[in-house]
C-alpha cells in the first residue's frame, strides 16, 4: 500500500483536497484524518508515501505533531498547506525540517504537482546512486561559497548537471535530482539569514511546480544560477563577511558577463579609476578585462548552442551583442567555427524520455 495521508480539520477543505488528489494522481489512494491524533495513528500503520498537513497556525500542538510524524515515519515527506504569512510559514517549515509548503489559496494543479514530485522520493530506490553523487557536488559548492568564489560555484553546478544528464535520460530521475539539488542550494543559502531564505524559497517553490523546466538542462541551470545570484547578493550586502577586494570584484564581473558590462562600469564598482582598475584586473586574473569578458561570453554561448535550440541571433542578444554578425565573427575567431557549425558538431540529442516527458506536461 502506498497512499497519501491528509490532515485537515476543516471537513469541506479535507474533502476537497481528497477529491483533487484522487482525480489528479495516477494511482490514488487518499486517506484523510480530522485530528492530529488520528493522523499519527494512520501514519503509524505504515504504507504512507506522502503526508499533507494543513496548518492554520504554527502553535505548539501542530509543531509537536509534525515533530512526532517525522520521528514516527522519518522517510515520509511532509507537505504543509497554510493561510499564514510567507515569512512565518517559511521560518517554521525550515525549523521543523518539512520538505515543502503551499500557501493558500493555491490552484488544484499546484497541489497535484507538488504531491507527484514528493512521492517520487519514496517511489525511486534506483536514485540512491545519484544521491551520493549529488551530495558531493553540493559539498564542493558549499566550500566554494564559504570562500566567496562565485565562478567556482557556477562551474561546480554546471559540472553536476553535465554529469547527471550524461548518466541518465530517465526524466523522473532527472526531475527528482535537479529539484533536490535546488533544495541543497536553498539550505546553503539559509545559513546567510532569513532575508536570503525568503528570497530563495519562492524560486524553489516555482521550480518544483515547473515540470517543463526540469527536463531541460539549460532551463535548470538558469534557475540554479538565479539562486546563486540571491546567495551572493546576500554575501555582498552583508559587509560582515570577510570577502577580499579582489574576490568581490571578480564576483561582480563574473556575475555580469552576459550583461556586457564595460571597463568603466567595473572600475566604478571597484571605486577605482579605469586605468588603475585595468592594471588591477590584469594582476589578479593574468589577463586583460576585455579578453576576460570575451572568454566568459564565448563560454556561455557554447552552453546555449549545445543545450538549447535558441536561434543564434537570440543567443547574441542574450549576451548583449547588438549585432549578430559581430557575435559570429568573435565566436569564430575564438573557437575556429561559426556558432552554427559549433552547434552542429556539439549539440546533444535529447533522449526520448526527456522529449516525451516535456511534451506530456
Amino acid at each position: 500500500m502506498s497512499r497519501v495521508l491528509i490532515l485537515n480539520e476543516n471537513p469541506l477543505e479535507r474533502e476537497n483536497m481528497r477529491e483533487i488528489l484522487s482525480k489528479g494522481l495516477p494511482k490514488p489512494e487518499v486517506a484523510a484524518a480530522s485530528s492530529t491524533r488520528q493522523a499519527l495513528e494512520l501514519l503509524g500503520e505504515g504504507g504512507t508515501a506522502l503526508f499533507i498537513v494543513d496548518v492554520p497556525w504554527f502553535d505548539l500542538e501542530y509543531c509537536d505533531m509534525i515533530a512526532s510524524a517525522k520521528e514516527l515515519a522519518p522517510d515520509v515527506p511532509i507537505l504543509v498547506t497554510s493561510t499564514g504569512k510567507r515569512g512565518d510559514v517559511v521560518a517554521n517549515v525550515w525549523r521543523l525540517g518539512v520538505q515543502d509548503y503551499l500557501l493558500k489559496p493555491y490552484r488544484p494543479t499546484w497541489l497535484v504537482a507538488a504531491a507527484e514530485v514528493m512521492m517520487q522520493w519514496n517511489a525511486k530506490p534506483a536514485v540512491e546512486w545519484e544521491k551520493e553523487h549529488r551530495e558531493r557536488f553540493l559539498k564542493q559548492a558549499g566550500e566554494y561559497m564559504q570562500a566567496f568564489r562565485y565562478k567556482k560555484c557556477i562551474n561546480t553546478t554546471k559540472d553536476y548537471l553535465d554529469s547527471l544528464y550524461k548518466e541518465t535520460d530517465d526524466i523522473d530521475v532527472i526531475r527528482l535530482s535537479v529539484v533536490s539539488f535546488a533544495e541543497g542550494l536553498s539550505r546553503l543559502g539559509s545559513a546567510l539569514g532569513a532575508s536570503a531564505q525568503l528570497k530563495l524559497s519562492p524560486v524553489l517553490e516555482r521550480f518544483r511546480l515547473r515540470f517543463d523546466q526540469q527536463g531541460r538542462k539549460h532551463d535548470v541551470f538558469l534557475v540554479l544560477e538565479k539562486m546563486w545570484g540571491i546567495i551572493f547578493d546576500a554575501i555582498d550586502e552583508d559587509r560582515c563577511y570577510a570577502v577580499s577586494d579582489e574576490q568581490r570584484v571578480l564576483n561582480y564581473v563574473d556575475r555580469n558577463v552576459k550583461e556586457g558590462i564595460g571597463l568603466d562600469e567595473a572600475a566604478e564598482y571597484a571605486n577605482m579609476s579605469s586605468s588603475y582598475f585595468s592594471k588591477f584586473f590584469k594582476r589578479i586574473t593574468g589577463t586583460n578585462f576585455i579578453t576576460y569578458m570575451m572568454d566568459g561570453k564565448i563560454s556561455a554561448a557554447k552552453d546555449m548552442l549545445t543545450d538549447t535550440d535558441m536561434p543564434v541571433i537570440n543567443i547574441a542578444y542574450e549576451l548583449s551583442y547588438s549585432e549578430t554578425n559581430y557575435f559570429g565573427k568573435a565566436f569564430k575567431k575564438k573557437v575556429g567555427l561559426t556558432p552554427t557549425e559549433y552547434r552542429e558538431q556539439h549539440q546533444h540529442i535529447r533522449g526520448p524520455a526527456l522529449a516525451e516527458g516535456a511534451a506530456s506536461r
